[in-house]
């Protein structure tokens, strides 16, 4: 039967103790557990679409996939470079720590073992291409080592080394992955000002777009915490996979928060209530303007551009 999902002939495949599913153990898309319905469903899938699904599956980890998390999958939009990279660097640092030198087998050629760069294997020093192609939302090896030779080696500098060969991380990677949570791609975070005036902005417009499209609504005064507030509100944005930013009443903490998620290449959703003063290094951002006597059009429109920005997230819509 091999992987129903990236057709991979090596995956392992299994029947479920109590459920009418398989547990598929594919040396590219990981393990997970899909419904016998969803197998058979995909074997009409456009293969132009596996490697998303594939993607998707890899980055959220389903406890089951149905043909509901399918259509998820395929609605999704492509991460940002900077999503993609930090996930295929934090795998490469999984599996060869600070020092150690590593290289890619079979990268677009077939060497001595009559193995094609398609194929999953591990070996000493070695990492397999197609082991990061799902990590990194990549359509192939070849995209898989374009973002690694042009993205995370010249660009970025979170790798040194070059063409398959000779790889190493870099103190720049290692200082970029220090105090940083990997992504939990679910959360939106929602930096606005904290006034009873503009709290129907959350409770009617962007906790219920958020959750409507998929993703878990997060603003700070909600989170259980003991730390200090500025470090939870970085750790926070840290491990959001967008940012909602609304700002009635000029706040510069808004504005602050908003650069941040900028800087670590997160997508900023911008809000302002209608005749509030935008500061003119954001005017240039397409930005949602709302008023009260119409939420439900503001709703309607953050919905929308989430789902443009994103796709549809992994959450069941209530």
């Amino acid at each position: 039967m091999g992987c129903p999902i990236c057709k991979n002939s090596e995956a392992k495949v299994g029947s479920h103790s109590g459920r009418d599913a398989y547990s598929i153990d594919c040396p590219q898309c990981g393990q997970f557990t899909i419904s016998r319905s969803a197998a058979v469903n995909l074997k009409n899938e456009d293969n132009t679409l596996r490697w998303k699904i594939s993607a998707w599956i890899n980055e959220f980890a389903p406890s089951i996939v149905t043909s509901t998390e399918i259509e998820l999958a395929r609605a999704s939009a492509v991460p940002s470079i900077h999503h993609r990279a930090d996930r295929m660097l934090r795998q490469i640092v999984k599996d060869f720590p600070a020092g150690h030198r590593f290289s890619f087998e079979s990268l677009g050629q077939v060497h001595h073992s009559g193995k094609t760069q398609d194929d999953l294997i591990f070996s000493g020093r070695v990492l397999v291409s197609s082991h990061l192609v799902p990590i990194g939302w990549n359509r192939s090896t070849k995209e898989m080592g374009y973002m690694v030779d042009e993205v995370l080696c010249k660009e970025l500098g979170f790798l040194t080394g070059g063409r398959y060969g000779n790889y190493q991380i870099s103190p720049k990677g290692l200082l970029y992955l220090e105090g940083r949570r990997e992504s939990v791609s679910s959360i939106g975070f929602c930096a606005m000002w904290f006034n009873a005036e503009v709290l129907p902005l959350w409770t009617d417009v962007i906790e219920p777009a958020a959750r409507e499209a998929g993703y878990e609504p997060l603003r700070i005064d909600s989170k259980q915490h003991n730390g200090k507030i500025d470090d939870e509100i970085m750790a926070s944005i840290r491990a959001a996979r967008f940012v909602v930013s609304d700002f009635t009443g000029s706040r510069g903490g808004v504005y602050y928060e908003a650069g941040f998620a900028h800087g670590l290449g997160l997508p900023v959703i911008f809000m302002c209530r209608e005749g509030d003063e935008l500061h003119f290094d954001v005017r240039q951002y397409n930005c949602i303007f709302w008023t009260p006597d119409n939420l439900e059009d503001a709703k309607s429109q953050l919905k929308n551009r989430i789902l443009a920005t994103l796709g549809q997230g992994p959450k069941r819509v209530p």
